[in-house]
Parts: structure tokens; C-alpha cells; sequence
């Protein structure tokens, strides 16, 4: 085995195996017990002979290479391989099984983990619209939807989503249709799901935030013969050829009776995720999937008295489980409507509305304070998940709040979450939360680059399996064939994602996160492939070469930071665009400004806000190792970002100016900034601009809200506000250079 440096190792080899064939005795058979006189070069040393009877000495000397727990692991494989060994000699040692039969389903430490505890809630024929419809029988008058503008009971909610079904009927949706769905916030819009699956069809979201240009990608991809919106949004969608049907209209001459089954839907809804050759792709998430998620499962546990809080947007996986687990088991589902809130304001909504079940993005779990925990008091289980997580940052929740702390791990391609770790019963001395142990039904194994197992304690790619597996990729049976792998020991040939996350299995079974393989990054909770980035960069004329990286923004987040080279050559060096390294002088300089601004138009109506980079550098040339990969080491610094016409920053004017200045620069990572500038322009999202908030409310005594910072976004107009600007609160133009955008965060509420 080779030295890697860094680890502690000093020996060439950390495990010396030697096999030792004696003559024949000719002295009456007698054994002597064989010995090692000297001491061991390596870690661990075993020799085993081959006589009848006889001892086996194990000599090794202190090391932290093989603990207790791990070296009592070891043994019980070593009679197969060396029967392996034996048998087939050209066989490589990673491929032999160290394992005997039976031992995959025992104990901890077993190559495949999988748990099959419960009943299987999801069987092949049941759908997500059988599963309410039964619960809507069994308690009509239950509550099933609270939002903003009203409530429907289990009744009321099946009776609308029926007359949808049928509208949806004579439009032409069946079993497994793709139709698109765009609509507000509301409990309108769950008559909307719960409508399509009803007429058979699956469910395609998109999101009336996200640029035309990707609206009209995702219609294209699915070639969705029917769109359900409503009238206020029908105007921003590229309908095409797509028949609308509005939610606005509820025509009382349809029936409110269930509509009968039409053949047999698999299609549940289908997610698209950011894609590496700059394309985003479609999961396919079939109705087993979504009902393995939110029933009969260890890792939450509804009742029909739960109030579950739904906070995701349609196109983020985590609504599957906001939305269907209290639908499918008789609770009431919490829509908030709201996205331009502070965390504060959203516990007390939260406590207000009884909610039980709440699940929160990893960014938003990292701010909870103690006063926000005061009013999660009602909360009985907090989920989070969607990046990792120092064990530091729960210290705080498992003292302060007396419920449940499941984390939570999971790709689209599992249908959200395939893992799960209680926070409470993690090893003490757990730097990271783990991401834990599969849920119910669902199998895991850690595989090396070979497709073989690797033993517990050494790094793998994580592959998931079993229950909640999605169909693969719309339209791309070459990709789904590349990530979705037979299981080799599966004799039904049952698939295995291939998450390209690396992980290692601990001694208490657990999994942990070390990072991924491939270059797909998590920012904020959403999967982004760089290289779709990337790909929209280069599309434009000006850009000949484009890298985007992501890097730690200081509190325990990413941000992604854009390179660019010039298509004509670099003007002046290293120049810089938002948040860059040192602007170069002259017309260069300018000419770089220009293309930066011009980048960041284009970005704006191609990609979602989530997938921007909050800075772009133009710099002369990509640097590259001498394995001709992207050197990120010596990319330049970012610093701000700054329009053309903005010029030099304006400096505060002020202590209290100064001192949100400071704050600027520390949550943007940037070198300076002026009192006019865009907290937005200059990276900030809805996670940070809660952190501002909360911020700016300490420095100045004065209650500021993120609706004040989206209106406000300059530190001009915050300081305006803390001196209790009407005016200021009432328009957000004040401080603000003229005609500058108002972008709203994304994400959803907090």
C-alpha cells in the first residue's frame, strides 16, 4: 500500500501479510508454537502457516493506524481471501471479498448498509393521490392546507383538485403527462399538484422567478402539452403552444368526485437540477419514491395532529417531503407565501401557527439563536440539511432546544433524502455532523474507483439504492446510464446512484462527508455544476475562456467566484469585475468594467439567482497545474464589484456608516465598499441579507428587517432607516443611484 504523506504513517507498508509453508515434520509431528523474533516493520504484521495445528503470533507495535474497534473488524474476513488467494491468483486484492456469506446484513460493520425496519408503505401500485384521498376519507373535515389566504379541509382540498383533474382530463393530461405548473404561494397552489396527479399527470414546477430563457428551456424539454398557472403569472411564461389552464377559474359544472383511474401513472413530478455540460436535467421522480419519503420512516414520525411548515419552492426536492408528508398522513400542510422576511419574524409565525414539523436549509439552521429556539419550543422535530455542518454550530440547538435534530442528506436523485443523522446520538467527538445512516428500505455502499467495497474508516463513493430511487434523466438515457449502475450483487439488477460524493463509514456505522469527486459544489442548499456556469460565460462573444470556483464566504458558507478570459486577450491584467482582485488602469480597466456588466445582464436572464457568481474576475489567462487542470490556488483574490459608471466608491460619512461598512466587507468577503452600493450587486442572497439584518439591527438599536435591506440595499439607505426615515421605509429609493435594479433574494422565506 503506498505512503501517503500528511497522516501520520511511517511505514512503507501498514499491513504486512505473509504466508508460510513449512516442510513436512519428520520428528514425530511435533509443532512448536511459531515466533517473531524481531519486531514488526510495519503496523501490523500477520503471518499465518499452513500446518495442521499449530499458533499464530500477531505482533504489532503501537500505532493509531488500526484502532481496537477496527482491527477486531479484520479477522473474520481472512479465511475467504485466503481461499480466494488460493483458488484464483490473478484476482486483485480489492476485488476479493473480505466478508462472509451472510455478513452483509449483520452488524455495523458491513460493506452494504440497509435497513428494512417497518411496513413498506410504498408499494409498486400506490400513488400520492391514492394515499390523500384515503386519508380524505377516513377525516373529511380535518384540516389539510393553512395559508395566507384561507385554509381548506381534507374535503374541500379534494373537491377543487377533482374538478381541476377533470379539466385536466379534457385538456389531454393521462397518465404520466408532464404539465408545468407556475403559481403563487397559496393553498391554490396544492390544488394544483394534487389536480395533475389526479388526471394522471406528473407534475413539472417553474418558478415565475427564474429567467425566461430557462422557463422556456424547461417547457422545450418537457414538450408540456398543458400548463396550469394563474392569470396573474400567465404573462411572464412562454406558454408556446402549451394549453393554459388557470387556477383563477373553477368552473362549478365539473364534477367534485375522485376521477377514475386512467391506466396506471409512475410519474410523480419531475425536478430539474443543475447540469455539468451547462443543460440543466430533469429527474424523473416516480409516486413509490415520494411515498417511501414520507411514510412508514424512522427518521420523522407524522401524526394526523402534526402541522408540518411549508417553506421550499416547488423546484427545490425538499417540497416533496414539505408538502406530501403531512398530505399522505392525515396532518395539515403550513404554506408561507412570504419571501421577504427575517428569520425573527418567520419563528414567531412558526410558534403562532402551531407548527410541529419544521425543516430548514443547513445556511438558515447556522443562524438560529437562542430567542428564535424560544419559539421553535412548539416544534417537536427540526430537520436541516442540504451542506455540511460543524458539530459546533448544533452545540447551541441541542442545548436550547428540546425536540428532535435530525440532519439531513440526500440528492434529487434519491428523492431528496436518502440519509439521516440524529444529532443527539452522535459521537462526542464528531467534528461535522455525520450524514448517518440510510433511511428505511433505502441501501448504501461505499465503493472504491475499482466498484469494490472499501473497508469501514477509508474514503469511497457514496452509491444509494433500494427505495426512493428516481427514474433517471428526461431525455438523457446516456447520462442516466452513467450514473445510475446495476449493483453487482443484486441479482434483480436493481440500479445504484452514483452520488459522486466521497465518504467514509466511522466505527459507529455512521457516514461522513468528506467532499466530492467529481467538480458539482453545494451553495446555499442547491446542487450547481460549475460548468453550467461556465457554459453561459462563454456564450458570450467577449468570453474565451471561463472558470468558476466556490470558496468559504466566512460564516460556514460557499460563494461562487467567476474567471474570465477576454476573447480579444486581456486589456490590462488581472483586471477585475465583481468583487475582483485590483482593477487595472486606462481603457483596458474599462473595457473589462463593460464585459463584467454585460456578463452579469446576460447571467441575469439565463440563470437563476442561485447559480450567479458573486463575483466575476477578467484575467489574462487560467492558470493550470502541470496535470492541466485549474489551479485555483493562484487565481487572484476577488474584490467588489462595481458598475462602469459608479466610479470610485463613496466612503461613509459616519460611525454608524463606517461600522456597517466593516460589516459589508466581512459577510462579502470583499476589500471595500461604498455607501451606495447594491448589497445585492455585490453578492449578498436571502441568507446573508438575514445575517444583515440581524447585523444591522445590533449596530444601530433600530428593528431592521430583511424587506428593509431589499428595499434599502445601500448602506446609504440603512442608516437612513435607523434615523428613522419614513420616507426611506416607505419607497426603499432613497440612497440608491438612479435607475439602479431591485433584486429580490431568492430561495424563498428566510
Amino acid at each position: 500500500m503506498p505512503v501517503f504523506p500528511g497522516r501520520g504513517w511511517r511505514d512503507l507498508f501498514r499491513l504486512l501479510r505473509l504466508l508460510e509453508v513449512p516442510a513436512p515434520a519428520r520428528c514425530g509431528g511435533k509443532r512448536d508454537p511459531k515466533e517473531f523474533p524481531d519486531a514488526p516493520r510495519s503496523a501490523l504484521s500477520v503471518s499465518p502457516a499452513r500446518p495442521e495445528r499449530g499458533h499464530l503470533t500477531i505482533p504489532s507495535r503501537p500505532t493509531r493506524t488500526f484502532t481496537g474497534t477496527r482491527a477486531t473488524r479484520r479477522p473474520p474476513g481472512f479465511p475467504p481471501t485466503r481461499a480466494a488467494s488460493a483458488s484464483v491468483p490473478s484476482t486483485r486484492i480489492t476485488r476479493r471479498r473480505v466478508h462472509r456469506p451472510g455478513q452483509r446484513t449483520r452488524g455495523r460493520s458491513q460493506p452494504v448498509i440497509q435497513r428494512n425496519n417497518g411496513p413498506t408503505g410504498d408499494e409498486p401500485g400506490a400513488t400520492v393521490h391514492a394515499l390523500f384521498e384515503h386519508h380524505a376519507e377516513l377525516a373529511p373535515d380535518r384540516t389539510a392546507v393553512v395559508s395566507d389566504d384561507g385554509q381548506l379541509s381534507y374535503r374541500e382540498l379534494n373537491a377543487r383538485a377533482n374538478r381541476l383533474a377533470w379539466r385536466l382530463r379534457e385538456a389531454g393530461v393521462g397518465p404520466d403527462t408532464l404539465v408545468g405548473i407556475c403559481v403563487e404561494r397559496s393553498a391554490a397552489m396544492i390544488v394544483g399538484l394534487l389536480g395533475i396527479l389526479k388526471a394522471g399527470g406528473a407534475y413539472v414546477p417553474l418558478d415565475a422567478g427564474y429567467p425566461a430563457e430557462r422557463l422556456e428551456f424547461m417547457l422545450r424539454d418537457t414538450a408540456a402539452p398543458v400548463l396550469v398557472t394563474q392569470r396573474r403569472l400567465a404573462d411572464r411564461l412562454p406558454a408556446g403552444r402549451a394549453t393554459v389552464v388557470l387556477l383563477d377559474e373553477d368552473p362549478a359544472h365539473h364534477p367534485s368526485g375522485n376521477p377514475p383511474a386512467v391506466g396506471r401513472p409512475e410519474l410523480a413530478n419531475v425536478i430539474y437540477t443543475s447540469g455539468s455540460t451547462g443543460t440543466p436535467k430533469g429527474v424523473l421522480v416516480p409516486h413509490r419514491s415520494v411515498v417511501h419519503l414520507v411514510t412508514d420512516q424512522d427518521y420523522v414520525s407524522i401524526a394526523p395532529d402534526d402541522r408540518v411548515a411549508a417553506l421550499a419552492t416547488l423546484s427545490f426536492d425538499a417540497s416533496t417531503f414539505e408538502i406530501w408528508g403531512p398530505l399522505l398522513n392525515g396532518a395539515t400542510c403550513v404554506v408561507y407565501s412570504f419571501g421577504g422576511t427575517d428569520l425573527t419574524a418567520l419563528c414567531r409565525r412558526v410558534h403562532r401557527d402551531a407548527v410541529s414539523v419544521l425543516h430548514l436549509t443547513s445556511p438558515v439552521f447556522r443562524l438560529l439563536e437562542p430567542a428564535h429556539l424560544a419559539d421553535l419550543s412548539g416544534v417537536h422535530t427540526l430537520l436541516f440539511g442540504g451542506d455540511s455542518i460543524r458539530a459546533e454550530v448544533a452545540d447551541l440547538a441541542r442545548q436550547a432546544f428540546a425536540g428532535r435534530l435530525i440532519h439531513l442528506y440526500g440528492p434529487t436523485e434519491t428523492t431528496g433524502f436518502a440519509t439521516y443523522q440524529d444529532v443527539r446520538t452522535m459521537a462526542p467527538d464528531a467534528t461535522m455532523i455525520p450524514i448517518g445512516t440510510p433511511l428505511d428500505r433505502v441501501r448504501v455502499r461505499v465503493l472504491g474507483p475499482d466498484g469494490a467495497d472499501v473497508p469501514d474508516g477509508e474514503s469511497g463513493e457514496l452509491h444509494i439504492g433500494g427505495a426512493g430511487m428516481t427514474r433517471g434523466y428526461l431525455g438523457r438515457a446516456e447520462l442516466t446510464a452513467e450514473r445510475f449502475v446495476p449493483d453487482p450483487d443484486d441479482r434483480a439488477g436493481s440500479p445504484l446512484y452514483r452520488t459522486g460524493d466521497l465518504v467514509r463509514r466511522g466505527p459507529d456505522g455512521a457516514l461522513r462527508f468528506l467532499g466530492r469527486i467529481d467538480r458539482q459544489i453545494k451553495v446555499r442548499g442547491y446542487r450547481i455544476e460549475p460548468g453550467e456556469i461556465e457554459a453561459a460565460l462563454t456564450r458570450h462573444p467577449g468570453v474565451h475562456d471561463a472558470v468558476v470556483v466556490a470558496r468559504d464566504d466566512g460564516a460556514g458558507d460557499k460563494r461562487l467566484d467567476a474567471y474570465v478570459v477576454p476573447s480579444s486577450g486581456p486589456a490590462s491584467g488581472p483586471a477585475s469585475g465583481p468583487a475582483s482582485g485590483p482593477v487595472g488602469t486606462g481603457d483596458g480597466a474599462g473595457r473589462d468594467r463593460e464585459l463584467v456588466a454585460d456578463l452579469r445582464r446576460r447571467l441575469s436572464t439565463e440563470l437563476p439567482r442561485y447559480q450567479r457568481p458573486a463575483s466575476i474576475t477578467v484575467i489574462p489567462a487560467i492558470p493550470l497545474t502541470t496535470n492541466l487542470k485549474v489551479d485555483a490556488a493562484k487565481l487572484p483574490a476577488p474584490a467588489e464589484e462595481r458598475d462602469a459608471a459608479q466610479g470610485s466608491p463613496t466612503a461613509p460619512r459616519d460611525e454608524l456608516e463606517s461600522a456597517l461598512a466593516a460589516l459589508w466587507r466581512e459577510m462579502l468577503g470583499l476589500t471595500e465598499v461604498g455607501i451606495d452600493d447594491d448589497f445585492f450587486t455585490l453578492g449578498g442572497d436571502s441568507v446573508s441579507a438575514v445575517q444583515l439584518a440581524t447585523a444591522a439591527t445590533r449596530l444601530s438599536g433600530v428593528p431592521v428587517t430583511v424587506r428593509d435591506v431589499i428595499g434599502s440595499p445601500t448602506i446609504r439607505g440603512l442608516s437612513a432607516l435607523a434615523d428613522g426615515s419614513a420616507a426611506v421605509r416607505t419607497d426603499g429609493a432613497a440612497g440608491a443611484p438612479a435607475g439602479s435594479p431591485r433584486p429580490t433574494p431568492a430561495g424563498g422565506p428566510a
